[in-house]
């Protein structure tokens, strides 16, 4: 299992639409929001470092979104290792 924590910055005025165009990318959860500075912090997992990367493209490349930061990045073991 891969995880990461992402800092996502919405276009002014667009945290609402940021978010839930966010929370409809599969693996992807917003866990907070920073209202006066259109920010959210979420996190993005998948069973793969390419589905993880595929995820966070395709948060940066939604529109309501102005610029998305990785923050952290976790690669666990899955429970049968």
């Amino acid at each position: 299992m891969n995880c990461s924590a992402v800092l996502v910055v919405a276009r002014p005025g667009r945290l609402d639409a940021a978010a839930e165009a966010v929370a409809q990318v599969e693996g992807v959860f917003v866990h907070q929001r920073d209202e006066d500075h259109d920010r959210l912090i979420c996190t993005i997992e998948a069973e793969t470092e390419r589905e993880e990367v595929a995820r966070f493209n395709a948060v940066s490349r939604l529109e309501p979104v102005l610029d998305a930061s990785l923050l952290s990045h976790y690669v666990g073991l899955d429970a049968d290792e």
